[in-house]
């Protein structure tokens, strides 16, 4: 019978105990400010690193986009310089400017203009060729971000079971989860780097996405406007239509 008492007694300073704890406890004040800045100050190592590849990868993206523009692979005004110059026959001139031009079509121009010593079949075949070497180059340059697409999602994922694995093993010892979140930064910072890890890594992943998908439909539009033109450039070269013999 004296047990039930002491066992009581027992719980009873326990929870005084509890109690004064929490109650001298630092908490976290409310409000986004307060609540954005723990946020801020608790980015340890794994979501240092996870930041640095999301400012690579935003990077990367505008480079990608920098060389990926019409004004840049396709200048305005090439084809016509270049007929000027075979309109007055100097072939070698209108090679040297295509070679010249730092550009996609400007590759497709020159590789037609040093077949013109050969026959039409071979100055197509070198067009055709030359537009499927360069969409080779160009999509592994878009492919990757399909694949820095999968590898952010596992990034953020394996960052999210590292700050968990510390989140379980800090809350050793510690009475209940509720008071280690509101009195201890420390237990806070680990709950909101495992999140950031998911979120840092799914920002990674759908931008990835993104890129790759405008980027793929953009390339495709410039190949196909690269073979029109070097169709364009070959007109002069093509053979009369052979007419019937009465």
């Amino acid at each position: 019978m004296r047990v039930i008492p002491l066992s009581l007694a027992i719980l009873t300073a326990g929870r005084a105990a509890a109690a004064e704890t929490y109650s001298t406890a630092t908490f976290l004040s409310g409000g986004w400010g307060a609540f954005l800045g723990e946020v801020f100050r608790s980015v340890d190592v794994v979501g240092f690193v996870l930041l640095v590849i999301l400012l690579v990868n935003i990077g990367m993206s505008a480079d990608l986009f920098n060389h990926l523009r019409l004004s840049k692979l396709i200048p305005e005004g090439l084809l016509d310089d270049v007929q000027e110059e075979m309109g007055n026959g100097e072939y070698e001139k209108a090679l040297e400017l295509c070679s010249k031009s730092d550009s996609l079509i400007g590759q497709v121009f020159a590789a037609v203009l040093s077949k013109t010593d050969y026959s039409f079949d071979r100055m197509e075949e070198a067009m055709r060729s030359e537009v499927k070497i360069q969409g080779l180059v160009w999509r592994q340059w878009t492919r990757q971000f399909r694949v820095f697409a999968f590898g952010g999602f596992l990034l953020g994922f394996l960052g999210a079971i590292v700050e968990g694995m510390r989140f379980v093993a800090d809350m050793t010892g510690r009475p209940n989860i509720a008071l280690a979140l509101a009195s201890s930064f420390e237990v806070r910072a680990l709950l909101y780097n495992l999140f950031m890890s998911l979120f840092i890594g799914g920002v990674m992943a759908l931008l990835s996405l993104a890129v790759y998908t405008t980027a793929t439909s953009k390339l495709e539009k410039m190949l196909l406007e690269a073979e029109r033109l070097g169709e364009e450039l070959l007109d002069p070269f093509r053979p009369l239509p052979l007419t019937e013999e009465e």
